[in-house]
């Protein structure tokens, strides 16, 4: 009998310990807010480092008690799908492109319309500047997110499978071209005389090697990170759009945040750009490059007064 109530005593003792246990790792979790960050990029790119950085940014200052894990190479979904994950609250933050959330905002779309920048440098000062873009990051809430930092990535431009310029709307006549989910996307590559193709940019590869698109429109890294250079003979500057990536995250993560955690998550999404225009050129001319030894033709100071 003794021996029973020490045994239960024990378990007793035993359960109370876990319970204590489980109450504090709550308490001490509570405090520490570890955010999920999803994108498309292949992960161990260069792209995907730059992205990466965000987590050492994120804990320089440990009293912010924040903590950041990435999930890469579309691991989570598509674009469109992550997005609905963040607005449903069970994604922090996902990187995407600012097309694709014109799929949900159609304000965001402006950032589709052809040569709507003059220049790189244009395009980045109106996007580190302008009251009006920093309006439009904010102005979600009700759809479940709001633009918490932007990727400035560089131009877009045609490439093709046939090697020749794209010089005026005529050469792009008749030919399948990829395009970003977007009515506004596939709206200009019909202006600028192709036939839009939508698909998420994972599909680009496989579908450009069956023949089902004649080609499609990137920044130069989308020849070697993605390996379109091994089918594309041809990478044309015509510079006709500079879309950039944004980061949404969810109002419900966002929230919870204190204001200091806020202002400082910010403050790491400019930092972590940044150092991404910082080393942007260089790593362009590294994949043209290598395009090149691929064997696609560049094409660069085209007449675009055509378009």
């Amino acid at each position: 009998m003794k021996k029973m109530l020490s045994i239960g005593a024990v378990v007793a003792l035993v359960a109370v310990a876990v319970g204590i246990f489980i109450s504090v790792k709550g308490a001490q979790s509570s405090e520490n807010v570890q955010l999920k960050l999803a994108h498309n990029q292949a992960a161990n790119s260069e792209i995907a480092d730059t992205i990466a950085y965000l987590i050492d940014v994120v804990a320089e200052d440990p009293t912010m008690n924040m903590e950041v894990q990435i999930y890469a190479s579309g691991v989570l979904g598509t674009e469109k799908e992550i997005i609905e994950m963040v607005q449903a609250g069970v994604l922090d933050i996902a990187k995407v492109s600012s097309n694709s959330v014109g799929q949900f905002e159609n304000r965001y779309s402006i950032f589709a319309l052809p040569y709507l920048f003059t220049g790189q440098e244009h395009y980045y000062e109106a996007m580190a500047k302008s009251e009006e873009v920093q309006k439009l990051f904010e102005s979600n809430r009700d759809r479940g997110y709001i633009t918490i930092g932007y990727y400035a990535n560089g131009s877009r431009n045609f490439y093709l499978k046939e090697n020749k310029p794209v010089t005026d709307p005529s050469v792009l006549a008749g030919l399948k071209i990829r395009a970003m989910p977007s009515s506004t996307s596939m709206s200009m590559i019909e202006h600028m005389g192709g036939s839009p193709v939508p698909m998420p940019a994972s599909e680009t590869y496989t579908t450009m090697q069956q023949g089902v698109i004649d080609g499609a429109e990137n920044t130069e890294l989308a020849l070697t990170v993605d390996g379109h250079a091994e089918l594309a003979k041809s990478y044309t500057y015509t510079e006709h759009q500079y879309s950039p990536d944004v980061y949404l995250i969810s109002t419900k993560t966002w929230d919870r945040l204190s204001a200091a955690q806020q202002a400082y998550l910010k403050a790491a999404f400019v930092k972590i750009n940044n150092n991404f225009t910082n080393m942007y050129n260089r790593m362009m001319e590294e994949a043209i490059v290598q395009a090149q030894q691929m064997g696609t033709t560049i094409y660069r100071d085209i007449d675009k007064t055509a378009f």
